[in-house]
């Protein structure tokens, strides 16, 4: 069976002024959001050692619900609770296909 599973990677620069308390609020509800969602399996949220940079490691069970998720996520726009965090143009966001895992 070959595996379809995505990883998807939103790496996110914070303003200055953004706090860990405020990202770990955003990113909460962020996770409640994907967990209702078809297709969703797991994420992790991790910090870059210089305070600033952040990025969310999604799993999803195949691009096409990653697309139908993203599709969701701006028609409800969820992400509109994290822009005022973020420096302007700080965003992006890169699919992977898993090829090993140890």
């Amino acid at each position: 069976m070959k595996n379809t599973m995505i990883t998807e990677l939103v790496t996110i620069k914070v303003l200055e002024t953004t706090t860990e308390g405020q990202m770990l609020n955003k990113a909460d509800f962020l996770t409640n959001f994907l967990k209702k969602q078809d297709g969703y399996i797991d994420g992790e949220l991790v910090k870059g050692i210089d305070g600033n940079t952040w990025c969310f490691i999604y799993h999803f069970e195949s691009f096409e619900k990653v697309k139908a998720i993203g599709e969701k996520m701006r028609n409800e726009r969820v992400f509109d609770m994290i822009n005022p965090l973020v420096v302007p143009g700080g965003m992006t966001v890169t699919f992977y296909n898993p090829v090993k895992k140890w």
